[in-house]
């Protein structure tokens, strides 16, 4: 049904085909396209971005609601484990009481697991801890046209990001840039940083090289889809600091 947009009366045909041709798209998509090319062969992905978790639960079933059922818990910890950190706890203090506790959660965990001196095609680049912010999630004032913003980004920012609707500490609305299309992400910082995380895998892309240490704690201990074993001991390290904080 690629030639048939999602309505009220076939989305469940639509997912229903997206279950059968599971085995048929991960051969293509594990060939190492483009996610244009991607989004092109299976527009569902884009205009029933639920596919996008639909398709991480056919590849991970037991692993697919981790995030969302963990973190409420662990962004506490991160905070309070991220306080040892200097560093980590300037950012924590710019962060009111009453701004998003999942935003500063995420920043003391960049933070805390900031990777300095990155690899971009074969070359070493230096990245500072707010830049690699930016390889996350990036702000643009509300009535911006999102489909112009996702196409107009610098050409440095090639992994998949977020770009949010609104003012910095409360956007209104999240999509989720892949290649230059905008996929729509909700509302909620969480289930857009889930959908963020599955595009990954969903699409087969590598994760900013900025952000590699982030990715990797949130892959192995918070989905349980990588190895603790096989992680930097900085990211361990973090992890063990993260767990001996009793709230």
């Amino acid at each position: 049904m690629r030639y048939s947009p999602p309505t009220g009366d076939n989305q469940k045909k639509h997912r229903d085909l997206f279950i059968d041709t599971f085995s048929f798209r991960r051969k293509i998509i594990n060939g190492s396209p483009t996610i244009t090319d991607v989004l092109c062969q299976f527009p569902r992905l884009q205009d029933m971005p639920e596919l996008i978790n639909l398709e991480f639960q056919l590849l991970y079933p037991d692993q697919c609601d981790n995030f969302i059922s963990r973190w409420g818990r662990m962004k506490e910890q991160i905070i309070l484990a991220g306080e040892g950190n200097a560093s980590v706890l300037v950012q924590i203090q710019k962060f009111q009481p009453d701004d998003n506790r999942d935003l500063c959660a995420l920043t003391a965990l960049a933070f805390a697991l900031h990777k300095s001196v990155v690899q971009v095609r074969g070359t070493s680049t230096s990245s500072s801890r707010e830049n690699s912010l930016l390889f996350l999630v990036q702000s643009i004032p509300e009535g911006t046209d999102v489909e112009a913003a996702a196409k107009a980004k610098k050409p440095v920012y090639q992994q998949p990001f977020l770009l949010a609707l609104g003012p910095a500490r409360r956007p209104v609305q999240y999509f989720a840039v892949l290649d230059k299309v905008a996929v729509p992400c909700g509302t909620s910082l969480i289930t857009a940083i889930d959908r963020l995380f599955k595009c990954h895998f969903v699409f087969n892309v590598h994760y900013s090289p900025a952000l590699l240490h982030f990715w990797h704690f949130i892959a192995a201990f918070i989905y349980e889809v990588l190895d603790p074993h096989t992680v930097k001991p900085i990211i361990r390290s973090f992890a063990s600091s993260v767990r001996a904080v009793e709230l």
